[in-house]
């Protein structure tokens, strides 16, 4: 169908995928905008992750696009995903802001909407047994070849068991695991913020969750390990003092 003007409006959860067969379409994020063409998908991020438009994505001109699903295009959706995340690192500008944001761990941004979505979209997982022992030795039992498995049954797990300190565990433990095996520091760096955001009340998992971090944006050469050296710092030292030392 031909369209020109609004396509989704801001706070709009999109319902379908569409694909742009001519034209332009011009999505815009945390106040950058970005122009999709023909073989770019509209709101691809917000349609597989369920979340609302931030601002209005218009079609620039008069603009063809057709319905169709993820499951028909997995493969064109993975290099346009990788292509963005290409896209949004080259152009990130602001150090400082990009600084302060990778401690925002209440807000969600580019970066982890992309590890979400390849998430959603490259990893199989059957479902996880209901008795916490049982979930805990399938995970466990899983081997390095199934690495991308543990990693969707990990997700399952802290939210079937939201409050169990092996959740920390897994957590920390497959990141390094994907980070060692896969050289994905995306999934990684999600599942160690993970550990800060949902067990902040466990100073241990989250001392060995801040020092990875620090291990991996010091590999990347990214100067907020810094940061999170400072904050390793200030918590080992509480860790110490209660332990009486």
């Amino acid at each position: 169908m031909k369209v020109e003007g609004v396509i989704f409006r801001s706070g709009e959860v999109p319902k379908s995928l569409f694909k742009i067969v001519s034209g332009t379409v011009r999505e815009t994020r945390n106040k950058t905008y970005h122009d999709l063409v023909s073989g770019d998908y509209v709101a691809l991020l917000e349609y597989l992750l369920e979340e609302p438009i931030q601002e209005n994505v218009v079609s620039t001109e008069e603009t063809e696009i057709v319905e169709t699903n993820w499951e028909d295009e997995y493969f064109e959706i993975i290099k346009k995903i990788v292509s963005l995340r290409k896209v949004i690192t080259e152009s990130s500008i602001d150090l400082n802001r990009i600084v302060l944001d990778d401690f925002n761990f209440g807000g969600t941004d580019i970066d982890e909407y992309l590890q979400q979505v390849e998430a959603l979209l490259t990893l199989s997982a059957g479902e996880l047994p209901d008795d916490k022992k049982e979930a805990l030795n399938l995970i466990e039992g899983l081997d390095d070849e199934k690495i991308l498995t543990k990693v969707n049954l990990v997700r399952k797990f802290i939210e079937k068991f939201p409050l169990e300190e092996e959740g920390a565990r897994l957590l920390i433990e497959t990141a390094a695991k994907v980070y060692i095996v896969l050289n994905d520091r995306y999934i990684a760096k999600s599942f160690l913020k993970k550990v800060l955001l949902c067990y902040s009340d466990m100073p241990e998992y989250c001392y060995e969750a801040i020092k990875t971090l620090q291990g991996i944006y010091k590999d990347e050469g990214n100067i907020i390990w810094r940061r999170y050296e400072k904050i390793a710092k200030i918590l080992e030292v509480e860790l110490r003092g209660n332990d009486g030392i």
